[in-house]
């Protein structure tokens, strides 16, 4: 392996492990009640800020030279894969294991290739069923082990937790393949804002409905350090070592490397948060990140394949 491609790969699994972190300080906030929008929205509200300076530096008048359609799908990126999306993930987190809602979102390989085969008119390999078959079926037992489906004639919150996770990567799957057009003709970075900026607006609207401005809790110095931490270090800084390594590496090397996020997430889970997987789920775990692997590796990247956070 070049010089290059290895420091490509160390900044990507460098990044995936920044990612594994983020269950670690988001599952807090969210068990002591804070609203999951002002999580995301503070998150995004401080990439906006520190980004701006950087993006009107760099790209001057070019920041605003996008086309009506690119706008578009910067705006499905922002409200709905990085806004929407991004708060129901967070408050999967109010119903079940962290671990479990961070498994789910590597259904995104397979959700990518179903909508890019419905939007796009491509075609999967022939391979591509049988392990999208075992996906789904191992993402199934991740959520419910005992496979106990008497809650279709309820209300349970557990359920409820795996469809807002299963839902969040249906929303970052589309956004993905939406944003195929969009991030191959502008600058990752300049995506990346924008996505940052229109998903601060769409925020700032839930916010207000949802909760007053006078009630959010920022006078806490442990919960602005924490959402500072999630905005800053899961968030940015491995945003950015994820796209400098991702230009560096080949995509079967950066699809490896990511696996690293769900596993050191599911380890950080068990031994910090006390959330570990049944003895099933973890089988399922496996299964479904060997599958989806499978998938990435097989083509599944032609079709806009991503990792949950570069996808929103």
């Amino acid at each position: 392996m070049k010089s290059s491609s290895r420091i490509g790969a160390l900044l990507v699994g460098i990044a995936a492990l920044l990612w594994a972190t983020d269950a670690l300080v988001r599952f807090p906030l969210v068990e002591r009640g804070m609203n999951p929008i002002l999580i995301v929205f503070f998150d995004h509200c401080l990439g906006v800020v520190l980004l701006t300076p950087f993006v009107v530096y760099r790209y001057g008048k070019k920041t605003l030279k996008i086309s009506p359609a690119q706008w578009s799908g910067l705006f499905v990126l922002g409200g709905g894969g990085s806004a929407f999306a991004t708060v129901l993930f967070t408050k999967s987190f109010q119903s079940v294991n962290p671990s479990v809602s961070i498994l789910l979102q590597k259904l995104q390989p397979i959700l990518v290739v179903l909508l890019a085969m419905l939007f796009l008119g491509e075609r999967p390999k022939r391979g591509f069923y049988l392990w999208a078959s075992l996906a789904f079926a191992a993402g199934i037992l991740i959520s419910f082990p005992d496979l106990d489906f008497s809650f279709a004639h309820g209300d349970s919150l557990h359920a409820k937790g795996s469809l807002y996770a299963f839902a969040a990567a249906v929303l970052w799957g589309l956004s993905t393949v939406i944003g195929k057009g969009v991030v191959g003709k502008l600058p990752p970075t300049l995506v990346t804002y924008w996505r940052f900026f229109f998903g601060l607006i769409t925020l700032g609207g839930m916010l207000l409905v949802s909760q007053p401005v006078g009630g959010l809790p920022l006078g806490n110095t442990e919960v602005l350090r924490s959402l500072l931490y999630l905005a800053l270090v899961p968030g940015l800084a491995a945003l950015i070592l994820y796209y400098q390594g991702m230009r560096r590496t080949a995509a079967t090397t950066t699809t490896f490397m990511e696996l690293l996020f769900p596993v050191g997430a599911v380890a950080i889970n068990t031994l910090y948060l006390g959330a570990p997987l049944l003895t099933t789920q973890a089988i399922a775990a496996g299964v479904l990140l060997f599958s989806a692997t499978r998938i990435s590796l097989s083509g599944g990247e032609k079709a806009g394949l991503q990792s949950r956070r570069s996808a929103v």
